[in-house]
């Protein structure tokens, strides 16, 4: 592979700028499961392709954060640089990308502080569940799950963002201390963040390790997309999931299942008809893979592993301005 020029920037994707290398026929790896090509260098901008890990696309335009992409039948289309790692004329794909290309902790980007707000700690009685919950393989995992800080500042992200993380996998945990895949986890779920997404699905979540199943001490699972133009129930593989743990939703009364139910497009699952367009939010918490779902063909109804769990604030959109749900 030829010698490249490049740079790397901001949040949780990165940027790498394309230096000296012509923009007239640059092939460019996805190298991500799924990446949006879009009609502008914008994140809400249309969606116009598809594209998935392995399509090797042309690279005809470099502008701050994205490229400009060649793509049959379309006039215009943006890919974010994150997605895609630019190869030499005579590279065959993915497979002969470097390591070195992947798990890079990111570059921590300005956070944004919340005004007048003071850190809090939800109660939390650990005699009725542990914070590992009921231990075993995933007892590290769940400790991350249980986190029960509030904290006054978070990194903005949004759906596509996440979506662009690379993925560890199922046994990161595991890792020596010095492996990459192990620090780059370490770093992201060190990480609070205000996620800006569109709410597709709120349901009650499974009985699951982390609350001591059996019980009845369940989560609010929320399925997050970035577009209100489309049936959510069409779009499935790019859903992000965020989680209101037993502990916060004990904490805040607006956070049952039935009082966040009217911002979603659909309850309980995607039968039926869509109830109306996913409303605008944004998710406040703390990053955090769940390698459970690593590797077993999940993605058929989720984007990624990587979620928002728990949650710890969340707003919405409603008549200008963002109204905080309590």
């Amino acid at each position: 592979m030829s010698e490249r020029t490049g740079c790397r920037a901001a949040f949780l994707g990165y940027v790498l700028c394309l230096g000296t290398w012509s923009l007239a026929q640059v092939p460019c790896a996805i190298r991500v499961d799924h990446a949006n090509a879009r009609s502008s260098a914008t994140a809400g901008s249309p969606i116009v392709a598809n594209l998935k890990r392995n399509d090797v696309v042309q690279v005809i335009g470099d502008v701050a954060y994205w490229y400009r992409i060649r793509v049959t039948g379309v006039s215009s289309a943006y890919v974010a640089k994150s997605t895609c790692t630019v190869l030499a004329e005579n590279d065959p794909g993915d497979d002969n990308i470097p390591v070195d290309d992947f798990f890079n902790p990111p570059v921590p980007a300005p956070v944004s502080p919340i005004t007048s707000c003071v850190p809090k700690v939800v109660p939390a009685n650990w005699g009725v569940c542990p914070a590992a919950g009921s231990g075993g393989i995933y007892g590290k995992a769940y400790l991350e799950k249980n986190r029960v800080t509030i904290p006054c500042a978070y990194e903005p992200t949004n759906v596509d963002q996440l979506l662009q993380l690379d993925h560890p996998p199922a046994n990161v945990r595991s890792l020596p201390a010095n492996d990459k895949r192990l620090q780059y986890l370490q770093a992201l779920e060190a990480k609070a963040v205000m996620v800006d997404g569109y709410v597709a699905l709120v349901k009650d979540g499974g009985q699951e390790g982390v609350n001591c199943k059996p019980s009845p001490r369940v989560d609010v699972h929320m399925e997050l997309v970035d577009t209100d133009v489309m049936d959510p129930k069409k779009n499935r593989p790019t859903h992000v999931i965020a989680e209101v743990t037993p502990w916060f939703k004990e904490f805040v009364a607006g956070w049952s299942k039935s009082n966040l139910a009217q911002y979603a497009s659909y309850v309980d699952d995607y039968s039926g008809v869509i109830q109306h367009p996913p409303a605008h939010v944004r998710i406040y918490g703390w990053m955090f893979f769940d390698e459970a779902h690593a590797g077993n063909g999940s993605k058929t109804w989720r984007g990624t592993e990587w979620e928002v769990h728990p949650i710890t604030k969340i707003e919405v959109w409603e008549s200008g301005t963002w109204k905080e749900v309590e």
